[in-house]
């Protein structure tokens, strides 16, 4: 016959003012992307992602995220590209799949290369 210990424990009481509040750090990327779809207003911006996009990639921090903001600003506003300025459709697309490869492949160059045209694409592009 087995017999069954039971101890006398006292209730343990919760007192949540020991705790201290510990910070919380989001850990999901920013994928927020301008609602404009005016090219005036996104290029900007968009330059300015993929100006820091190189860094990114070289510390492995953020550029998957970065390059799905670029592909959604793109997304945003190559339609009206595609009416005003149809011949730099390609050169958007090339810049946007350059950034994409530079956060797949880890690929700096890759990135320093969509940087350097997308600042001609820019320039051409306003005025």
């Amino acid at each position: 016959m087995t017999g069954l210990l039971v101890a006398g424990c006292s209730p343990t009481t919760y007192d949540a003012s020991d705790e201290t509040a510990v910070p919380t750090v989001s850990t999901v990327p920013q994928t927020t992307v301008p609602i404009s779809t005016d090219p005036v207003e996104v290029l900007p911006l968009l330059l300015a992602e993929v100006s820091g996009l190189p860094q990114r990639v070289v510390d492995s921090d953020g550029d998957g995220a970065a390059a799905s903001r670029i592909e959604a600003m793109w997304a945003a506003i190559k339609p009206k590209v595609v009416d005003e300025r149809p011949e730099l459709v390609s050169g958007f697309d090339f810049v946007v799949r350059r950034c994409r490869a530079a956060a797949d492949r880890n690929r700096p160059a890759d990135a320093d290369r969509a940087l350097i045209n997308l600042e001609s694409l820019v320039a051409a592009y306003l005025p």
